[in-house]
């Protein structure tokens, strides 16, 4: 029978022909009550409870966290609906405002055009107006009727 460890060619000498680097050892020629074994195995359990722990104690810190941020985050929002509160009423009294403001704006523009409508009356009545005349014509009368009474009390004597 043939070595397995023996080459034909010169090829093969970079080549492991036993394959001892692939395979894996599993078989543990300790027995089960062997002292070592059971150490080895207890190492085991306690790295994978360190593991699971570290997982718990990771997740309850981002638990924490999530929490505060939360608690922040609804403290921001309760300011938030407060400042929304306030300036929604803020809102509704500048319209108020501003609907009584159009208000008193249509008022005053009666009143200014009522003022136009006058003044273009005062400006039409003018000095060459036939009422302008006549109050003039009025006027000179008047002031020779008080020439002529003048002129008469002087007559008279007094």
């Amino acid at each position: 029978m043939k070595d397995k460890r023996t080459y034909n060619n010169l090829k093969e000498h970079g080549e492991d022909m036993t394959y001892e680097s692939e395979r894996k050892h599993e078989s543990d020629d300790r027995g089960e009550l062997d002292l070592s074994l059971l150490v080895d195995q207890h190492k085991r359990e306690i790295w994978a409870y360190k593991m699971r722990e570290s997982d718990w104690v990771r997740t309850k810190n981002q638990l924490d966290g999530n929490k505060k941020i939360i608690e922040e985050m609804s403290a921001q929002v309760i300011g938030l609906k407060k400042e929304i509160d306030r300036l929604s009423e803020e809102n509704n009294n500048l319209r108020t405002i501003d609907s009584s403001h159009q208000e008193l704006n249509g008022q005053l523009r009666k009143q200014i055009t009522e003022v136009e409508v006058e003044m273009a009356n005062l400006k039409a009545i003018g000095n060459n107006s036939p009422e302008m005349r006549n109050l003039q014509r009025d006027n000179k009368y008047l002031v020779e009727k008080v020439r002529d009474y003048q002129e008469m009390l002087k007559k008279a004597g007094l």
